[in-house]
């Protein structure tokens, strides 16, 4: 099983195949150590990693959804960077 830390060096490899960056997107999603940063970093790749990374940051902030469509979850970094900083979660 992959560690925190080597999920984030997965989604910091550019090269990385999108397999891992999956795996490692579901390892920060599961892990009680990830900080908002690391989702950030999920929402960096697209598809399935941001998907997840956006769920678990709905689930941690507690930020409302319009519906329970997936089309209602928000994937943009530049939103949720925007949100956290609002909500006083991040600098």
């Amino acid at each position: 099983m992959m560690t925190i830390d080597e999920a984030r060096q997965f989604l910091r490899n550019d090269s990385a195949a999108f397999p891992r960056w999956c795996e490692a997107s579901a390892v920060i999603c599961e892990s009680p150590e990830a900080k908002y940063d690391d989702y950030l970093l999920c929402l960096t790749r697209r598809g399935l990693p941001a998907e997840m990374a956006a769920c678990a940051l709905y689930t941690r902030t507690k930020r409302p959804r319009e519906d329970d469509a997936i089309s209602s979850v928000i994937v943009d970094l530049g939103n949720w960077t925007e949100y956290l900083k609002n909500q006083g979660l991040k600098a």
